[in-house]
């Protein structure tokens, strides 16, 4: 769990007949994965949801670091020009 600095939201909040709790704005627009310990506490954990065709790439940890590494060197202007790649925008792919 990163970082335990949990704020009170609410005091006591109480299910719906249909077992929904109300928490507030602060969730909206999110995507959560629910988790529950033994003691009954419930932790909302935030994800991002990644198309499935790109699942590869966060299973495959030389992928990952290699755009990883990517990444860092154009966050340092470490970039070398490539020319125009416009001669292929018509290509056909092969799936």
């Amino acid at each position: 769990m990163v970082g335990q600095d949990f704020e009170i939201l609410k005091d006591i909040v109480q299910p719906d007949s249909r077992g929904r709790l109300s928490i507030g704005a602060v969730t909206k627009g999110k995507n959560y994965r629910v988790m529950v310990n033994e003691a009954g506490q419930i932790l909302l954990d935030p994800v991002v949801a990644i198309p499935e065709r790109e699942l590869w790439l966060w299973q495959n940890p030389e992928a990952i670091a290699s755009v990883q590494r990517g990444i860092e060197q154009a966050a340092r202007g470490d970039l070398h020009e490539m020319g125009s790649f416009a001669q292929y925008a018509d290509l056909e792919l092969e799936e």
